[in-house]
């Protein structure tokens, strides 16, 4: 089950890769991004349930904290067209 479950995951990464190397325009790639950091830390998520690895829970809450505040720079950053 966790086989099928993580392919899942593997393939839905895959595709949104895909969308970001292929994404029109800039805010495209950027939520591409987003996506793909929530399935990293879904699969993340799903690996420490199953295997009862209590620190991954941990490990997964810092990455999506650090996620979310580099996609705001990234945002800013784009809509200030790279002016600091």
């Amino acid at each position: 089950m966790l086989n099928l479950i993580s392919g899942l995951f593997l393939l839905y990464a895959v595709l949104v890769l895909l969308r970001v190397l292929r994404g029109p325009t800039i805010w495209d790639r950027i939520l591409g991004l987003n996506l793909f950091s929530a399935i990293i830390i879904m699969l993340i998520l799903l690996i420490a349930i199953i295997e009862d690895l209590n620190y991954l829970v941990d490990i997964a809450i810092v990455y999506s904290l650090l996620g979310f505040i580099s996609i705001i720079f990234i945002s800013r950053f784009v809509q200030r067209k790279g002016k600091l």
